[in-house]
């Protein structure tokens, strides 16, 4: 039989007996224990939720990031997996920070990215865990990340637009507004031109430290923001470069990642970003990048290619203003066979200060939201 309640100790006393250990939080605030401070527990910094589940702020790295980037990809629309912190943190100086319960698993993180090329910060991506949504996490965590930092930019999804403006005093900025574009099995890349007069196609492995100079010169001219584009040509990221045969200069940039989806063995396909000074600048480049993905003479029954391009999902960050050029180009890459799907979900951007212009004539395809300025 089952004790009753008048069976068992009191709460109270039993709440006296677990003094805190040193290093470890007090026991949760409570009504059996209302006299708990909110901040307690060095070296913890506690806070709670607004039904009283307490958690614990802290400075977190790539093990932090690992514990949550399943649920990321899974749940939002950021295309973030495990790999993604490597890139982050090789492109930008980063902080970290991360929400943690009692037990120390992660509830949520926040991400600030810094950079000496820039005058401004990026707050990016922030991500509470499914079970511990609408209680306060996140809005904590952003109010924390962005206390040192006067100029901040951060990418948000359309519909969290009024809550970002009303406590963080973001304002959403029209010249940055972006979707997701998702190519499916697409069939066209044989349809793709190859080549273009004048243009001169290059991977990152044969570009020259002059070549990737005039790289940074037309990444900043297309966003007005300097960029370090060498972690872009790591064993995990393909980039390639279009310069013009006559002058040298850059005039085309892709980058294609490979990310992880709920399928688990067969990665989605990124290309973030496609810069371009042309519809057919960007089309070649797109053929270029693309190309190790196609090899149907090496494609057969009893063996299957399950890499190639025209079993995979392809997916574009792009600005509204370069849809007109954009979704041509993407039919033509899906073909007959594939499907091009365009996300119901948007990203705006929001700052406390009037963003640098971008250049929509030569932007046709963003860099992914959570990493685009730094």
């Amino acid at each position: 039989m089952w004790p009753s309640e008048s069976d068992l100790e009191p709460l109270d006393s039993i709440i006296d007996r677990m003094n805190p250990i040193s290093g470890f939080p007090y026991p949760m605030k409570s009504a059996m224990n209302p006299g708990f401070p909110r901040n307690v527990g060095d070296p913890w910094i506690g806070a709670y939720t607004k039904n009283g589940f307490w958690f614990k702020l802290t400075w977190g790295g790539e093990e932090e990031w690992k514990e949550v980037a399943n649920e990321m990809w899974y749940r939002n629309e950021f295309l973030v997996d495990s790999d993604t912190f490597q890139l982050y943190e090789k492109a930008v100086p980063l902080k970290f920070l991360v929400a943690k319960n009692i037990r120390g698993e992660v509830l949520g993180l926040a991400l600030l990215s810094t950079s000496d090329l820039s005058n401004f910060s990026i707050v990016g991506p922030i991500f509470v865990q499914e079970d511990f949504r609408h209680v306060g996490i996140g809005s904590i965590l952003m109010k924390e990340i962005i206390k040192e930092n006067t100029e901040i930019a951060f990418n948000s999804i359309s519909y969290l637009l009024p809550k970002i403006d009303e406590k963080f005093n973001l304002t959403p900025k029209s010249m940055r507004t972006f979707g997701r574009i998702r190519v499916t099995n697409p069939s066209g890349f044989p349809n793709l031109k190859e080549e273009k007069t004048g243009v001169i196609l290059s991977f990152a492995k044969k570009i020259s430290d002059e070549q990737w100079d005039k790289i940074s010169e037309f990444g900043e001219s297309c966003t007005n923001e300097k960029r370090n584009w060498r972690p872009f040509s790591d064993e995990k990221n393909q980039l390639v470069a279009a310069f013009d045969k006559d002058s040298g200069d850059c005039i085309g940039i892709s980058v294609l990642r490979e990310i992880e989806n709920e399928d688990g063995r067969i990665p989605d396909l990124l290309v973030a970003p496609l810069y371009a000074k042309s519809p057919t600048i960007a089309e070649v480049l797109l053929r270029k990048t693309f190309k190790k993905h196609y090899n149907p003479e090496d494609d057969y029954d009893f063996d299957v290619d399950h890499f190639a391009i025209y079993r995979r999902s392809v997916n574009f960050f792009v600005f509204s203003s370069s849809e007109s050029f954009m979704i041509p180009l993407l039919k033509k890459l899906s073909g007959s066979d594939g499907k091009v799907e365009k996300d119901r979900v948007t990203f705006q951007t929001c700052s406390n200060f009037q963003l640098p212009a971008i250049n929509h004539d030569l932007i046709f395809s963003l860099s992914d939201p959570n990493i685009q300025l730094c």
